[in-house]
């Protein structure tokens, strides 16, 4: 490795740890999680508020695993709500998907969104609780049904997403002077590699393949997995 590499990896861990030591010691104490005081105000009696966490816990878990598998984000704060009846977590608005959010100007990089607002209202065990039991048991129902899962999501491949047509064609650009009947039929293809590798990605995280080294074909358990992407 180039002595100029080295100098840019060692420059950019440094500017993390800096970016991390900023975030732990100046914001989070600005911003102190309130979530768990909304759950006990809004269900005062213990056996609804018992019941109301679970639901959030386990609500919460499921959408993390599954939008995990399919690349979900722009995961803010009006796109999480909550039932104020049950506890439930309800998300909306899912045009981002299948990592579509690696594209933006400041790329998503977390798998799920999971704050320390969001982990407060989990109690004292925090995401060891029924909050890792229940992603536990997520991702195994979605990797047992692996088949199921990909023979839906399959159907974007023979008919790709208005937004990824749009990114190709913003990619490649048009030039006048080709026939338009090539030009639809270079941008189709482009769609649909765009469509399969996509479809790839989710197979390998269905099948517990986890980074981009050697040792990613080897699929780990479904609590190795949760463990890794949590």
């Amino acid at each position: 490795m180039k002595l100029t590499t080295i100098k840019q990896n060692t420059s950019e861990r440094i500017r993390q740890s800096e970016f991390i030591n900023l975030f732990k010691n100046t914001v989070l104490p600005r911003h102190p999680p309130v979530l768990s005081e909304w759950f006990r105000r809004t269900f005062p009696d213990p056996s609804s508020w018992f019941t109301a966490r679970q639901n959030y816990i386990q609500t919460t878990a499921v959408i993390s695993m599954v939008g995990y598998v399919v690349g979900l984000g722009d995961r803010h704060a009006e796109n999480i709500m909550f039932d104020l009846k049950t506890g439930e977590t309800v998300h909306v608005d899912f045009d981002c998907l299948f990592e579509k959010g690696e594209s933006f100007g400041w790329p998503e990089k977390v798998p799920f969104r999971l704050t320390h607002n969001l982990v407060d209202a989990f109690g004292v065990t925090g995401v060891e609780g029924a909050f890792r039991l229940s992603c536990v048991n997520t991702m195994r129902v979605m990797r047992n049904e692996k088949e199921s899962l990909l023979s839906v999501l399959n159907s974007f491949v023979h008919d790709p997403l208005v937004e990824w047509a749009k990114l190709e064609a913003g990619r490649r650009g048009y030039q006048v002077d080709r026939g338009r009947q090539s030009v639809r039929s270079d941008a189709n293809a482009r769609m649909k590699d765009k469509a399969q590798e996509i479809m790839k990605t989710i197979e390998k995280k269905l099948n517990g393949q986890m980074g981009k080294n050697a040792h990613a074909k080897l699929p780990i358990s479904t609590e190795g997995q949760v463990k890794q992407v949590d």
